[in-house]
């Protein structure tokens, strides 16, 4: 395979993995935990996509804990909250989450561009030959 197509793809699973954990971060933002709790009482842990260099100099995304990954939010009438009525609500902004995912789509068409301008090079390289 080309080098180009491989790194397209690379690209286009990338950007696939961003919009995956935004997604996830956006459908678990309400999800709230007791301060210090684990297991079923832990707050959902918002998650972040990093871009590196794979080993062959293509993008790959890794995905990581956001940090700080909760905040305490005031909800005294809450199961979980704690005697001063905080509970742990996950560090998510709507705004932040969309952003993101349209620079993921942005990425993953520009990708998709780089696929058809190697296939319009390749089909007029055989035009030539022939």
């Amino acid at each position: 395979m080309a080098p180009a197509i491989g790194s397209a793809l690379a690209g286009m699973t990338a950007a696939t993995r961003r919009v995956s954990a935004g997604a996830s971060n956006i459908a678990n933002m309400q999800t709230v935990g007791k301060p210090g709790g684990s297991g079923s009482e832990a707050a959902y842990k918002p998650v972040d996509v990093v871009n590196i260099s794979g080993p062959n100099g293509g993008p790959e995304a890794k995905v990581v804990e956001r940090s700080p990954a909760t905040s305490l939010s005031y909800q005294p009438n809450h199961p979980y909250a704690s005697d001063d009525g905080y509970v742990e609500s996950p560090n998510i902004d709507v705004a932040t989450e969309l952003v993101n995912n349209k620079i993921a789509q942005r990425a993953y068409e520009a990708n998709i561009k780089s696929i058809i301008t190697w296939d319009d090079m390749q089909a007029t390289l055989l035009d030539i030959k022939s």
